[in-house]
């Protein structure tokens, strides 16, 4: 009987060090993030697993301090200090994102991280648009059934590097923007891969799938004379695309693009295709080439047609990004020259740092980046 308490007892010590370890880790490899990998991997996983790491966290130390007063043994001092720093890293990280982002003007609710988000009232129509091909593709509308007219249209187009991803892959942000009185039309598009390279031909078929929500967006209460574009990363670079040659005549579309909001953006595919970040760099490199069907240095010209930097006219609507400090996958270089930009060429435009948030965690459309993005995107569309 004792020795199975003693094995217990030292399984459960193994997992408070392995859990211990694994806090520490995420949380102080976080706060280092500019170091290669391990930077990296613990900010791609900090806001996913924020909630669980604040309350881990927490009893960890508390378990760690009341083994260190009843035993002062150099494993337990260990651990004490560990975990103590563990906390401490973790208090600056969420005080320190929070109070940078609402500085400049956008509230950032901390108790709401810790809060599972919920969209009942929102409902989602599936249907189809016809392409330039007669194929149909899936598309899904999603707007709250009350009755309301003249609601204003987020068009939002997904992420993946152009070779993955779909409609679906940010439900809480396209639900969250529906749910405070937008019809926000989510389309698929087809995918580009190693045989098949689409830069061609995508966004003709996003303008398909915009041209059929002209015909269709007011049984939902929708009007297109209230049009706004988002996107996350490659489907940032499309938002933006789109956006420039619509309101610049490269694209004819009855109504003009009022606001663009977009997060972490593709703004300049050659730049993408050149990141030196260890982890990701040879996706970059698969992504760009799948979609562009050519190195950069062998079709320059190709490259330069798909960056947005070269339509911003008098028409160019304002625009707005929202980027991680910590993005491995685009660097928040590229967002703050895009934006320089922008500011350059007297468009009006806003670019919102958070701190500590690295590429695609905004899963969770209640942790500090998805709030950011929320939050300042409703704002912005609201002053536009």
């Amino acid at each position: 009987m004792k020795q199975k308490k003693r094995t217990i007892k030292r399984i459960g010590k193994a997992l408070l060090y392995i859990g211990l370890f694994l806090c520490a880790f995420i949380n102080c490899g976080t706060l280092l993030h500019y170091i290669p990998l391990v930077g990296d991997f613990a900010s791609i996983a900090f806001l996913p697993t924020y909630p669980f790491l604040v309350i881990f966290s927490l009893a960890i130390a508390a378990i760690c301090i009341r083994l260190f007063i009843k035993e002062k043994s150099k494993r337990n001092i260990a651990a004490f200090i560990i975990s103590l720093l563990n906390v401490v890293v973790i208090v600056f990280l969420s005080i320190y994102t929070v109070c940078a982002v609402n500085a400049r003007g956008e509230h950032i609710n901390f108790f709401k991280a810790f809060v599972p988000a919920s969209f009942s009232d929102v409902v989602e129509k599936d249907t189809v648009y016809v392409d330039q091909k007669e194929d149909n593709i899936p598309i899904s509308i999603f707007y709250k059934d009350d009755g309301e007219k003249n609601k204003p249209v987020i068009f939002y187009t997904h992420g993946g590097g152009w070779i993955t991803g779909s409609r679906y892959d940010r439900l809480g942000t396209t639900k969250s923007f529906a749910d405070n009185g937008y019809v926000v039309v989510c389309a698929d598009y087809d995918l580009s891969d190693d045989e098949d390279h689409l830069y061609n031909f995508t966004e003709q078929q996003l303008l398909n799938a915009l041209h059929f929500c002209e015909q269709t967006v007011s049984e939902y209460g929708g009007d297109m004379a209230q049009l706004y574009m988002v996107g996350d990363s490659a489907g940032g670079n499309l938002a933006l695309e789109l956006a420039y040659k619509i309101n610049s005549g490269v694209y004819t579309l009855p109504h003009k693009v009022k606001a663009v909001s977009v997060i972490y953006p593709v703004t300049d595919i050659k730049a993408f295709y050149a990141t030196t970040n260890m982890l990701t760099s040879s996706t970059a490199k698969k992504m760009a080439v799948s979609y562009m069907g050519a190195l950069p240095k062998e079709e320059s010209e190709r490259y330069e047609l798909l960056n947005p930097t070269n339509y911003i006219g008098s028409e160019t609507p304002p625009t707005l990004i929202v980027h991680g400090t910590a993005d491995s996958s685009v660097s928040l270089k590229s967002s703050v020259e895009f934006q320089q930009t922008l500011e350059q060429k007297g468009i009006e435009s806003k670019l919102v740092r958070v701190p500590f948030a690295n590429h695609g965690s905004d899963t969770n459309a209640n942790n500090f980046l998805a709030q950011a993005y929320i939050n300042n995107t409703l704002a912005w569309f609201a002053a536009n």
